[in-house]
Order: C-alpha cells, then sequence, then structure tokens
C-alpha cells in the first residue's frame, strides 16, 4: 500500500508542475491561490476521461470488438465447412469399402439364396447399424436392385436417376439433397414421403470393368449435428443450403418458423432463404450462391427479418454454402450499453467534483500543504510520522482518517513482511499436499480406465462368440432338419427302407457330433482370446508327450493304412508350459495330417534350435492349394480351404492362440497340391539356469 500511496503523489506533483510550467509560459491563466488551482485542476481531470473515452477508447474498442467478431465467424464457418467435407468424404470412403468387398460381385452374378448374398447382406447391415445409415444397397449395371439392408417398399429398379447414371460412368457420386419418391421414415418415426434424403454413389469394379453400383441413402440429420457441434452464442446459428438457395439443415429457430407458418415440418428443402420484406435473398446466400467467400460486420436482414451479421463460404465440391449468422443486437448491444453506462457515472462524477471544488476550495486548501508533506515523509517510509490538525470539519476528519490510515498501512506492513517470510514454507506444504491428492486422483483414474477397458473386452468377446456361434451352427443344424425331414417322409410310406433308416442316423448323429465339438471349439477360443484362461505352467519334456500322443493316434492312423511314427531325439531340452494345451496342440496337428492325407505316412520330428525348441508334423497328403502369401488365412477361425471335409475350422485358430499364450510361433509349408503339408511349431527352451 506504501507503494501505491507513493506512486498517486508522484503523479499527483509531477501533472502540478507540469500545468503551472505551462500556464507561466503562455500565460493564459494566473493563479493567485490553490483553491483556483484545485478548481481548475479538477475540472480538467474529471473532463479528460470523458474526452479520451468518446475520442479514443470507444472507436478502438468498437474496432476491436468488429475484428473479433470477423475472426469468431471466420473460425466457426472454416471449421464447420472443413467438418462438412470430411464428414462427406468418411461415407465415400465406407461406399468404396463396400464395393471393394469380395462377396459383391457373387451377389451381382449369383441368386439371393448364394452364401455370397447372406455374407454381403450381414456385413451390410451391421454398417448400416454402426454407421447411422437409412438405407445401403446395390445394384447391377442395368440399375436393378441386387440386395438392399430395407425391409420395406423400395424401388426396384433405379436407372433412370442422377446418382445412378454419374456412379455407372465410373465415380464416386454425392447428390444434392433432395425428396424422398417413396414413403421413408421420417425423424418422428413415421412414414413420410418427400423426406429430404442425400445419396452417395460409387461404381463396383470386376476385372476392371463397372459391374453395378453401391448406394447409400444417408441420414440427412447427421448434417444438422455437425452444424450444432460449434456454439456460437444464444441466436447464432450455422447452416447449409443448396444451389438453389433452399435451407438443407435445420434451423435454429425451427419452433418459430412453424408458428409463423414459414414451414410444416422441417426447414430442410422447405425454407428458401429470402428477405421478407424484399422477397429477394438474403445477402449472405446471394453472395453464396455466386460461389464467393465473405462476411459482413456492418449487419443485414436474415430470413426472420432480423439484423444478423454473417459469414459465408461456398463448397463448389458438393455444389452447397456453408453460412454463420448471428443476431447484431446480441453481439454489439453489450458494448453499447456498457458505454453509455461509463458516460453517465464519468459525467455525474465530473459534475459531483467540479461542484465540490467550487464549495470547499478555500476550506482544504490551507491544509493540503501540510497534508502532503506528512504524506511525502510517510510515502519515503518514515511510517511514524502523522497529522496533526485540530479543526472539527473535513478536514479534521480527514487527518483524523489518515493518521488511523497510516496507523493501519504501518501495521499491515509489519504483518505483510512477518507474513511474506512464512509464505514460501506454506507454499511448499500446500505444493507437497495437492502433489499427493493428485497422485491418488491419477492412479484412482487409472483402476478405473482399466476396468472399464476389461468391461469393454468382455462385451466384445461376448458379441463376437455370438456371432460366431450362429454363422457355424447353420450348417449342421440344417442337415440334421434334412435328415428328419426325409425320414418323416420314409415313416408315412407303407414300406420302410431301412437301409435309408441307417443312412439318415448317421447323418444325425454325425451333425450333432460336429455341432459339439463346434461349441466346444468355439468356447475355448473365445476364452483364450480373452486372455483370461489361466495356463498351468510345469516343466515338460517333449519326447515324452510326443510319444504318447503318437501312441494314442497311431490305431486311427493304420485305420486308414498310414504310419505315424516319431523320429525322437533324446537330447531336446525341457520347456516350461501346460502340458494337456501342447498335447492338444499336437494332436490338432495330427489329426488333420490323418484327416486330409489318403496314402503314405505321418512323420513327426523334435529338433532344438537355439532357444528355441522347433516340432513338425510332416504328412504326404493332399497339400494346400492356397498361394504362401496366404497360408495364415488356415489359421483364421472358421476357415477351411476343403470346407466339405469333416471339422470346425477352429482347431488351428486354437493352436495358434495357445503356441503364442506359449511364446512360441506356428506356421505352416507346402510345396503344392499333392505334395504333403509340414505344420510346425516353436516352444522356448528352459534357461540352463532355472533348469
Amino acid at each position: 500500500m506504501d507503494n501505491l500511496i507513493k506512486q498517486l503523489l508522484k503523479k499527483y506533483l509531477h501533472l502540478k508542475k507540469s500545468l503551472s510550467a505551462l500556464f507561466n509560459n503562455f500565460h493564459l491563466f494566473s493563479f493567485n491561490s490553490i483553491k483556483q488551482k484545485i478548481i481548475f485542476t479538477s475540472i480538467l481531470l474529471s473532463t479528460f476521461p470523458i474526452f479520451i473515452t468518446i475520442v479514443y477508447i470507444y472507436p478502438k474498442e468498437k474496432n476491436a470488438l468488429r475484428n473479433a467478431l470477423i475472426q469468431n465467424l471466420d473460425s466457426i464457418g472454416h471449421k464447420q465447412a472443413e467438418l462438412v467435407e470430411k464428414w462427406i468424404e468418411e461415407r465415400k470412403a465406407d461406399a468404396w469399402l463396400i464395393a471393394k468387398n469380395p462377396n459383391v460381385p457373387g451377389v451381382i452374378y449369383k441368386s439371393e439364396s448364394s452364401e455370397n448374398f447372406y455374407r454381403l447382406l450381414h456385413h451390410l447391415k451391421y454398417t448400416k447399424e454402426i454407421y447411422g445409415y437409412k438405407e445401403i444397397f446395390i445394384c447391377d449395371r442395368n440399375g436393378d436392385l441386387k440386395i438392399t439392408t430395407s425391409t420395406g417398399k423400395v424401388i426396384s429398379n433405379v436407372e433412370g436417376f442422377e446418382f445412378f447414371k454419374q456412379a455407372i460412368i465410373g465415380s464416386t457420386y454425392v447428390s444434392p439433397v433432395i425428396p424422398s419418391v417413396i414413403p421413408i421414415i421420417n425423424e418422428y418415426g413415421n412414414l413420410e414421403q418427400g423426406m429430404p434424403t442425400l445419396f452417395i454413389t460409387t461404381p463396383v469394379i470386376y476385372e476392371r470393368k463397372i459391374i453395378g453400383v453401391v448406394c447409400m441413402r444417408i441420414d440427412v440429420m447427421e448434417i444438422n449435428k455437425l452444424m450444432r457441434s460449434v456454439r456460437l452464442g444464444k441466436t447464432g446459428e450455422t447452416y447449409l443450403i443448396n444451389n438453389e438457395g433452399y435451407m438443407i439443415s435445420e434451423s435454429k429457430f425451427l419452433g418459430s418458423l412453424k408458428d409463423f407458418g414459414l414451414v410444416k415440418q422441417r426447414t430442410t428443402l422447405e425454407l428458401k432463404l429470402i428477405n421478407p420484406s424484399t422477397g429477394k435473398f438474403i445477402k449472405s446466400v446471394e453472395e453464396c450462391l455466386k460461389g464467393g467467400t465473405g462476411y459482413d460486420a456492418n449487419g443485414y436482414p436474415d430470413y426472420r427479418g432480423t439484423i444478423v451479421l454473417g459469414f459465408w463460404q461456398w463448397i463448389p465440391e458438393l455444389e452447397w454454402g456453408i453460412i454463420a449468422e448471428i443476431d447484431k443486437e446480441e453481439w454489439y448491444g453489450p458494448a453499447k450499453k456498457l458505454h453509455k453506462i461509463i458516460i453517465s457515472i464519468v459525467s455525474l462524477l465530473t459534475f459531483a467534483v467540479i461542484s465540490f471544488a467550487f464549495v470547499f476550495g478555500k476550506k482544504i486548501s490551507e491544509p493540503i500543504v501540510y497534508l502532503t508533506d506528512v504524506t511525502k515523509s510517510i510515502s519515503e517510509g518514515d511510517f511514524s510520522k502523522r497529522v496533526n490538525i485540530g479543526t472539527k470539519d473535513e478536514i479534521g476528519e480527514l487527518s483524523k482518517s489518515f493518521n488511523k490510515m497510516a496507523d493501519f498501512v504501518e501495521e499491515k506492513t509489519h504483518a505483510l513482511e512477518e507474513y511474506t517470510s512464512n509464505l514460501e514454507k506454506i507454499i511448499e506444504e500446500r505444493t507437497k499436499d495437492l502433489t499427493q491428492i493428485n497422485k491418488e486422483l491419477e492412479k484412482q483414474s487409472q483402476d478405473l480406465e482399466k476396468t472399464y477397458k476389461e468391461l469393454l473386452t468382455l462385451d466384445q468377446m461376448k458379441d463376437k462368440m455370438i456371432r460366431d456361434v450362429s454363422h457355424e451352427l447353420k450348417s449342421p443344424v440344417a442337415q440334421v432338419q434334412m435328415a428328419i425331414d426325409l425320414w418323416m417322409n420314409e415313416v408315412k410310406k407303407e414300406r420302410l427302407d431301412r437301409s435309408k433308416e441307417e443312412k439318415f442316423r448317421h447323418i444325425i448323429n454325425s451333425s450333432l457330433q460336429r455341432l459339439r465339438k463346434t461349441i466346444e471349439s468355439i468356447l475355448d477360443l473365445s476364452v483364450l482370446e480373452s486372455g483370461r484362461f489361466v495356463f498351468k505352467k510345469e516343466p515338460i519334456q517333449m519326447d515324452e508327450i510326443i510319444n504318447q500322443t503318437v501312441m494314442g493316434m497311431r490305431l486311427l492312423a493304420e485305420k486308414k493304412g498310414l504310419t505315424l511314427t516319431y523320429h525322437s531325439s533324446e537330447n531336446l531340452p525341457p520347456t516350461i508350459g501346460d502340458k494337456s494345451e501342447i498335447i492338444r496342440v499336437l494332436t490338432n496337428l495330427i489329426d488333420n495330417a490323418i484327416k486330409y492325407t489318403e496314402k503314405g505316412s505321418i512323420n513327426i520330428y523334435g529338433a532344438c534350435k537355439g532357444s528355441y525348441l522347433e516340432i513338425s508334423v510332416e504328412d504326404t497328403g493332399m497339400g494346400i492349394g492356397l498361394p504362401k502369401e496366404e497360408y495364415d488365412k488356415l489359421f483364421e477361425r472358421f476357415y477351411q480351404e476343403h470346407p466339405t471335409m469333416y471339422g470346425s475350422g477352429v482347431g488351428l485358430a486354437l493352436c495358434k492362440n495357445i503356441i503364442e499364450a506359449h511364446k512360441g510361433k506356428v506356421w505352416v509349408d507346402c510345396a503344392g497340391i499333392g505334395k504333403g503339408t509340414i505344420f510346425k511349431f516353436t516352444l522356448p527352451v528352459v534357461p540352463l539356469e532355472n533348469s
């Protein structure tokens, strides 16, 4: 506080000297008393802020406010334009990915009962639900509908539509927002014809020829979410227009527009953006349709007749315009009101100061010098000085108050010095407390995040397992149903064919066995992939478990006329792992070798290669018909190169998960079709110090 008093006194003395020198040099006035000086100085100082406010501060603040508005509108407009363009590009990418789906050509060329049809339909429905599309459909190059996600009324041929014509010539096309030609569900859940809709189409290219078109009907309401993602005050809004001057997004003032009868359902494709008083396009729309980008910070009437400030930008690729507007009254109103209040207050203060100067100038002039001297002493650090004025007027009260203030300043100065000395210690203690609290909060946040990820993983595993089970159970269930139906037909006949009865019983038993094995494999694989399976770790002698497995499966091989041999190596070092799971891997690989080998032999080899054991299962069977770069597909769940063979398609996926969980790897080699197959896997060797 003593520094503040010093600064005020210095400014007062400097101003006093400057004014005295000015008047002495130009001889404009002659002051014979301090009263006149106080009156003149008070008038000058009181009117000077008003002059500065009107001449300098107000224009500066107005320009600054205008520039801030322009920058804000420009930033919001460009940001919204980028969001719209990015959103459209993402929708194009979705259409392109669907067109590249390997099942699409099969659906276009084959009937609805093909396996490709149901796989593709499942994929399209999944994409529609995830990304919120209204409909996804695919048609051939003649415009005939081949597949659609819609369950209601659909158009069977789209050859005459512009979105089909543009895509069939080889380009990804974004249509204008147009009314639908068939009834579709609106935002209220009712069927409505003429609903605003948007199509994105892309060609399907197969063997360098365009064989069809992928069409996606977009929910236009998603555009409204983009427009409302950035807030612009209470009355501000951003919206899109088409090349005819109609709004293609929802207005912030939809309720008011309905009340005035300007729109019935929505502003999209219903509201033409014209000035109510002139019947012409509003300024932002008129300039936007010319293909320009700009702003108006002075104000113009919008489609409601309200004066607004606006920014506009034309997006030529989409033939859309984006406009950001805010009511002029909202933006400039508070500033004008504040300036009026400030000027009124300053004017009243000026009048009060001038009145005070004339009435009390003489009374306060004499003790001012004495008060100034004492103030100088205090400002220089001598807090023992006090004012000794015994009058009972305001000056006397001022002197008493000044003395009290001096006492208070002296007391607070000492207290401040003492507090300052302890401030660093207090800050350090508070910093330690805050650091500890922050660490605890961070730990809690990490625990919550970990729990959330675990729950999310379990949920994803559940969904995946449900899809897998429903997918893989269709075939055996269908076979059982077929066998039962055929047997029921035989039962209705007068004479039963017992050979057919045995055949149907065999089909039912085989299908039920396959069903049971498939379910068990899916459950085992799901538990493994979730990471919740706990492996029992123990030392394993691979020679021992390979011999046991080979002895157990030799009879199965001999039934097919095959020889099953383990070429043992007595120098195999031990490894650490789950013995039962490693036996499962060996059993699956040997079982596959027997299944796919009609004649010849199956040989098992074991070798130590550095820090890993390498186990090989070689057969002389039918080999692999896939290219080498696609061998990894064999380890994917439910993939079968020969789907007619008995099996669930999960065995190799289980093997891969088990081996990788033991920090090993599994792979396959093949010289070609009919030249046999070699499956290999590795396991880490136990270090010598641990063995």
